[in-house]
C-alpha cells in the first residue's frame, strides 16, 4: 500500500513541477508548420462568416462578435473590415487588446442593419504582422428565430518577416502557404437532413480581394454537386453577387427537386467549388428535432490569393 502511495505522490509532484514550468515559461505561438486554416486554432487573420442585425428590434435579430488575444505577453492590434453582403462596400475599425484580453461588441450597435462577413487582421503600425494568438467566435440570432454559434475561421501567418507596403497606403495579405496559410478553393456541407422535414440555409461568399474601398459588385458562380446517401450525384450552379444566402430547397435539380433526390428520412451532402476563387461560409439547419449552425468544411485550397488592405494605423 505504501508503494502505491509513494508512486501517486511522485506522479503528483511531477505534475506540479510541470505546471510550475508552464506558469513561468513564456508560451510560444501556435506552431504553424504544415497546418491549414481552421476554426479550432489561433491565427493572425480571422474570418467571421456571418453577421446580421435588426436595428429596429435587436431582440429579434443581432450578432455578438467575440475576439480574444491568447498571448500571455504580447499586445494585439487588429484592423477590422465589415463587408456588406448587398453592396460589397467595406467599413473598417481598429481594436487593441492587451495580453489575455477579450473583447465583444454587438453589430446592432457597431454596424446596424447590415448583413455580411467580417475580416480581422493582426497589424503593427497599420501593416499586417505575425500574431498567431487570435481566436474568436460569434453568437447569431436571425430575424426568423434561428440562433447559433459560429467560431471564427483562423488563418495563421507562416512568415515572421515584416509585411512591406505593396503600394502607397496599401498592404497585401498573400495567402499562398508561405506568407499566410492558403484559403479554401472548395467547401463541403458534410450532411443535411431531407428538406421535406428540415430547412437548411447556406451562407457562402468569395472574400473580396479589395478591402480598401470594396470590390465592385459582380456575379460569382459556384459549381455545386449534391449527393444523396447512396452516392448518387446531381450537379447545379449557384450564383451570388457579394454574398450568397439561400435555402437548399431552392437549388435547381435536373429531373426533379432536392426532395426527390433526398426524400423524407434520408440524408445528403453538398460540394461547392469556387471556380478559381476562394470560398468561405456557414450553414444553419432547423428541423423538428435538431437545429444549429456550423462553418462549411474546407476540402481543397487555392495555390495563392491576395487581399489588399489599407496600411495606415491608429
Amino acid at each position: 500500500m505504501a508503494k502505491y502511495s509513494f508512486r501517486l505522490f511522485t506522479l503528483f509532484a511531477l505534475v506540479m513541477v510541470a505546471l510550475g514550468v508552464m506558469n513561468t515559461t513564456t508560451l510560444a505561438q501556435y506552431p504553424v508548420g504544415n497546418s491549414h486554416l481552421s476554426d479550432i486554432k489561433p491565427g493572425s487573420v480571422l474570418f467571421y462568416n456571418r453577421y446580421t442585425s435588426n436595428p429596429a428590434n435587436p431582440q429579434q435579430g443581432d450578432t455578438q462578435i467575440n475576439i480574444t488575444n491568447t498571448s500571455q505577453n504580447l499586445d494585439a492590434s487588429l484592423h477590422l473590415f465589415l463587408v456588406d453582403a448587398s453592396t460589397c462596400s467595406v467599413a473598417d475599425s481598429f481594436v487593441s487588446l492587451t495580453p489575455n484580453q477579450t473583447a465583444s461588441f454587438l453589430t446592432s450597435e457597431f454596424d446596424p442593419g447590415v448583413q455580411g462577413y467580417i475580416v480581422a487582421v493582426a497589424v503593427d503600425g497599420g501593416l499586417p504582422t505575425q500574431h498567431n494568438f487570435l481566436v474568436g467566435d460569434e453568437y447569431i440570432r436571425e430575424t426568423d428565430g434561428r440562433q447559433y454559434n459560429l467560431p471564427a475561421v483562423s488563418v495563421a501567418r507562416r512568415s515572421s518577416d515584416s509585411v512591406e507596403p505593396s503600394g502607397e497606403g496599401v498592404a497585401s495579405l498573400v495567402f499562398n502557404g508561405v506568407e499566410y496559410e492558403q484559403l479554401p478553393a472548395s467547401l463541403a456541407l458534410s450532411s443535411f437532413n431531407s428538406q421535406t422535414t428540415d430547412n437548411t440555409q447556406v451562407h457562402i461568399y468569395a472574400p473580396s480581394a479589395n478591402l480598401i474601398v470594396g470590390a465592385a459588385p459582380s456575379t460569382a458562380s459556384i459549381f455545386t454537386l449534391v449527393y444523396d446517401d447512396t452516392e448518387r450525384v446531381f450537379s447545379t450552379t449557384t450564383r451570388f453577387v457579394c454574398y450568397g444566402s439561400f435555402t437548399l430547397s431552392s437549388l435547381r435539380i435536373a429531373g426533379g427537386s432536392l426532395n426527390t433526390l433526398v426524400p423524407s428520412g434520408r440524408t445528403g451532402w453538398v460540394r461547392f467549388n469556387g471556380g478559381g476563387r476562394p470560398l468561405l461560409g456557414a450553414v444553419v439547419q432547423r428541423g423538428n428535432v435538431f437545429q444549429g449552425g456550423h462553418n462549411l468544411h474546407a476540402l481543397s485550397t487555392l495555390s495563392s490569393f491576395t487581399i489588399n488592405i489599407p496600411s495606415f494605423g491608429i
